[in-house]
């Protein structure tokens, strides 16, 4: 075990068995069990269970964490029992120690990026093991804060989470060493300048990587915000915008008036892949959205080479209508120049205090993934019944052309929902594809062409505020899904499973 390891271990152990009688102690459990498999698959009634367990003790300025995480399957070379998170935190009044297992991100993210997606949990197609997703660092971080200074440095490993908690050897999961220094300066809480220094240390060989970053955070009138990072190798000539430098450029305008917004943003990436499992992921500037349709079709950053553009106004109404619209245009210059554009516009209508109606449009031609001229559209109604039930309808459909297809790709979403507020939500789920990438079947050699469909449904229930149970049943798509700028591949799935969030 490594020393920090067990000096961890000790200081849990006196933090808790020395803490006031005011400390906490609470925790968290979430469990899924899964009967059913991935089509196409020769055991469709395979069982699997999934449970993580997260332990908090909490006794001002001491905090601190334990995450414990098994999966079961039949397969006994999946299964595993492991802690795969520990946690020590001082928070102090100017300083902040932790050690273990935390989340850092240095400036915007273009040098280092960790992130938690609440609730998410993972499985690759080859290792077909379930784990919580995340990625987080693993070693010491020390931060100082003061009136006019703040300061952080650590020393840690990015986890790579592609790998699950079983694989041997333990050290391909974080397999970069990062060792940071972050400073910033603020003047009179209007200017804020500065700047970072990272050594990488790449797969646990001998030599290591370099970069630093410079940023400014500028308060401007008229209630204008401007926010610039630019990060570069070491090795590059600076502000040197060519072919073989290595470097990452954000700068984000914003500006808020009463109900009306905007912001403007610009990227301009080149060979800025970090580390062995890219430890950074900054801003992608491509607009985010929780409806299927466009979610799944999310067009995924590429730090080899990407520039481009984003721009969003909105308004609110008083009442409380809205409007959305958001202009996207990036550029990928590797083997040959693809181009991305989108233009999405949402409108939400207040009918009265209990019917709201929400529509969108969205146009785009993404290069990288073959999509030209894909059209979206969605209407969604959402209706409160004597303020004790909620009725909601939910239309989605897709269409794109695709190089050396005749037809037309189409997409379909449909959901029906109704629920007891707040306590029962009752769902049914229909998507239907002509995507040739998903109506194949890969296991035989025929080229299937039939439309394909799933259809699923859902059953959320809130027992109190501590306890919900969801419960799906059917068919499911998967496909990307994208949150906080992060995307991963959802694995399709047909069957039964149940989930139960408990907080204790």
């Amino acid at each position: 075990m490594k020393f920090y390891q067990l000096l961890l271990a000790g200081i849990i152990v006196l933090g808790i068995g020395s803490g006031p009688a005011h400390a906490q102690f609470y925790g968290e459990n979430l469990v899924e069990f899964q009967y059913g498999n991935l089509p196409y698959t020769d055991n469709p009634d395979l069982t699997t269970s999934y449970d993580q367990l997260d332990l908090y003790y909490d006794s001002s300025p001491v905090h601190l964490h334990a995450r414990v995480e098994h999966f079961l399957t039949p397969n006994r070379d999946r299964n595993y029992l492991m802690l795969t998170q520990k946690q020590f935190e001082y928070d102090g009044e100017h300083i902040r120690v932790r050690l273990g297992n935390f989340y850092e991100t240095i400036g915007r993210g273009l040098l280092l990026r960790s992130y938690a997606i609440p609730g998410s949990i993972y499985e690759d197609r080859f290792y077909r093991t379930r784990y919580a997703f995340y990625r987080d660092l693993e070693g010491i971080s020390v931060g100082y804060s003061g009136e006019w200074v703040r300061a952080t440095v650590l020393r840690a490993r990015p986890l790579f989470n592609i790998v699950p908690p079983n694989f041997t050897p333990d050290s391909a999961r974080r397999p970069d060493l990062a060792e940071a220094v972050e400073f910033s300066f603020v003047r009179l809480d209007n200017v804020t300048i500065g700047g970072a220094f990272m050594r990488n240390h790449p797969d646990n060989k001998r030599g290591y990587a370099e970069y630093g970053s410079f940023k400014t955070n500028i308060n401007l009138p008229l209630n204008l915000q401007l926010y610039s990072e630019y990060a570069f190798s070491t090795k590059t000539k600076m502000l040197k915008f060519r072919d073989e430098e290595a470097y990452g450029w954000y700068t984000g305008l914003n500006f808020y008036q009463g109900s009306f917004g905007m912001s403007l943003e610009y990227k301009n990436y080149n060979n800025f892949n970090i580390g062995s499992g890219s430890i950074n992921n900054p801003p992608s500037l491509i607009k985010e959205h929780t409806y299927p349709v466009l979610n799944r079709s999310t067009h995924v950053l590429n730090l080899s080479n990407e520039s481009g553009v984003q721009a969003e106004l909105f308004y609110h109404f008083d009442k409380g209508h809205s409007l959305v619209l958001n202009v996207t245009r990036a550029k990928n210059d590797l083997v040959k120049d693809f181009e991305y554009e989108e233009y999405f516009l949402e409108g939400t209508y207040q009918v009265d205090r209990n019917l709201s109606v929400k529509g969108f449009i969205d146009y785009a031609e993404d290069g990288l993934k073959s999509e030209e001229h894909r059209w979206s559209f969605g209407l969604i109604t959402e209706e409160t019944i004597q303020m004790q039930w909620n009725l909601s309808l939910d239309l989605q459909y897709q269409q794109f052309d695709r190089p050396f297809l005749e037809d037309k790709v189409k997409n379909y979403y449909g959901s029906l929902s109704f629920g007891s507020i707040p306590d029962l939500t009752v769902s049914a789920v229909f998507e239907a594809s002509t995507d040739p990438s998903v109506v194949d079947n890969p296991d035989t050699f025929e080229q299937e062409t039939d439309t394909r469909i799933w259809l699923g449904g859902n059953i959320r229930y809130q027992f109190n505020s501590n306890n919900t149970l969801i419960l799906f049943a059917g068919k499911r798509r998967g496909g990307p899904a994208c949150t906080s700028g992060i995307c991963y591949d959802r694995l399709d799935f047909e069957g039964v499973e149940i989930r139960l969030n408990t907080r204790f």
